[in-house]
C-alpha cells in the first residue's frame, strides 16, 4: 500500500504534467488557427463587434503574458540571485506577431519549446514576485503579491482562453471556421461531456 507521502508526490507530479500539457495544448491551439487563415488581411481586419479588436491583437497579447512570465526568470539568463519578478502591465505593443501571422506561428512553436526545456528545470512551486498596476492615479502606488510560478502559468492559461473566445467572436464575423472547444474554459468543456454522458445514458 502506498503511502501518504508517495501518494502526494504522484499527485503533484500527475499536476505539474496536467498544467504543462494544458499550456501546450493552448499554444498549438492559435498554431493550428493561424495555419488555417488565408492571408494577413484576415488576420489583421478590425472587428466590428469588436471594436479595435483584431485577431492579430489578440494573439499577439496572449503570447506577451508567457513570454513575460519565463523571460523575467532570472535563473533563465543567468541571475540566480535576484527574486523572480513578473511584471505583466510591462508589454510590448505593435510588435511584427501583430500583423504578420506566419511570424506568429513561428513566435507560439518558440514559445512551445520554451517551455519544454523549463519543466525538468524549474519547479512548478517556484514563488515570484507580481507586481501589478491596481489603479490608473499616478498617486497610488503598484501593487506587489507574492506568488508562484504554477500559479501564474495558470493564470496566463485562463487569460488566453479568455481573449481565444474574443478570436472566436472575430473569426464568426469574418466566416473563419474554428472549433466549438476554442475559447472555452476546461471546466466549461467537461461540464458539457458530462451533460453529454447523462443524455446518452438517459436513452439507455
Amino acid at each position: 500500500m502506498a503511502s501518504s507521502s508517495t501518494f502526494e508526490v504522484s499527485s503533484a507530479c500527475d499536476q505539474q504534467t496536467a498544467i504543462y500539457m494544458a499550456t501546450d495544448q493552448l499554444l498549438q491551439q492559435v498554431i493550428d488557427l493561424l495555419q488555417r487563415l488565408p492571408d494577413d488581411e484576415a488576420y489583421t481586419r478590425p472587428s466590428v463587434v469588436m471594436p479595435g479588436g483584431t485577431i492579430g491583437k489578440h494573439i499577439r497579447h496572449v503570447y506577451d503574458h508567457f513570454h513575460i512570465l519565463l523571460a523575467s526568470n532570472p535563473k533563465l539568463s543567468g541571475r540566480h540571485d535576484q527574486v523572480w519578478t513578473v511584471d505583466f502591465d510591462a508589454r510590448t505593443r505593435d510588435q511584427p506577431m501583430e500583423k504578420d501571422h506566419r511570424e506568429a506561428i513561428h513566435c507560439f512553436r518558440d514559445m512551445q519549446n520554451k517551455f519544454k526545456d523549463v519543466q525538468d528545470t524549474i519547479p512548478l512551486d517556484t514563488p515570484l514576485v507580481l507586481k501589478a498596476t491596481v489603479d490608473a492615479s499616478a498617486n497610488i502606488p503598484r501593487a506587489v503579491f507574492h506568488s508562484s510560478f504554477d500559479r501564474e502559468l495558470w493564470y496566463s492559461c485562463m487569460h488566453a482562453i479568455h481573449h481565444y473566445a474574443a478570436i472566436k467572436a472575430i473569426c464568426i464575423e469574418n466566416n473563419i471556421s474554428v472549433s466549438g472547444e476554442f475559447g472555452m474554459a476546461p471546466s466549461t468543456t467537461q461540464y458539457q461531456h458530462q451533460q453529454q454522458r447523462a443524455k446518452m445514458v438517459g436513452h439507455l
